[in-house]
């Protein structure tokens, strides 16, 4: 079974550059990206419009930007923390803000990992491969394939 990550992500840009990124390190995950916080939230919880869980399979790690509409990424952070069902999940921290603030207050509210968006293009592989190697790697490798939806 292909493992499932969840990116909240409000810029088109960089929704657009994560996907590039996985696609290009053809590494075997479903990557679902949402618009904001809110978005995350009612994948995570399966709420209209994310019911079928066949469609909408739960993550096995969930990207956040911090900066989102709606609901931003401390609030989906804390949310996840505050839910039984999800505060095992681990979420990891995807933001431009390298302020030491925003990553004390991610971590406190259960962030497994705080990473700043990387300005080159060799760089967001290397991270997106990290991430993967770090909290996907009960996936097996044989699987192959990466798609959005």
């Amino acid at each position: 079974m292909q493992a499932t990550i969840l990116a909240a992500e409000d810029q088109e840009s960089a929704a657009l550059l994560l996907k590039m990124a996985f696609e290009a390190t053809g590494l075997p995950y479903r990557l679902v990206i949402v618009g904001d916080g809110q978005c995350a939230v009612d994948y995570l919880r399966g709420s209209s419009p994310y019911e079928d869980r066949a469609k909408y399979p739960l993550p096995g790690v969930v990207l956040l930007d911090l900066k989102m509409p709606r609901m931003d990424g401390f609030e989906v952070l804390a949310w996840m923390r505050e839910s039984k069902e999800f505060s095992a999940l681990p979420a990891v921290v995807l933001s431009c803000s390298p302020r030491e603030s925003d990553i004390e207050r991610a971590k406190e509210l259960g962030a497994r990992e705080y990473l700043v968006k990387p300005l080159g293009w060799r760089e967001l592989l290397d991270l997106v491969k990290g991430v993967a190697a770090r909290w996907l790697t009960q996936v097996k490798s044989e699987e192959c394939g990466v798609q959005n939806g």
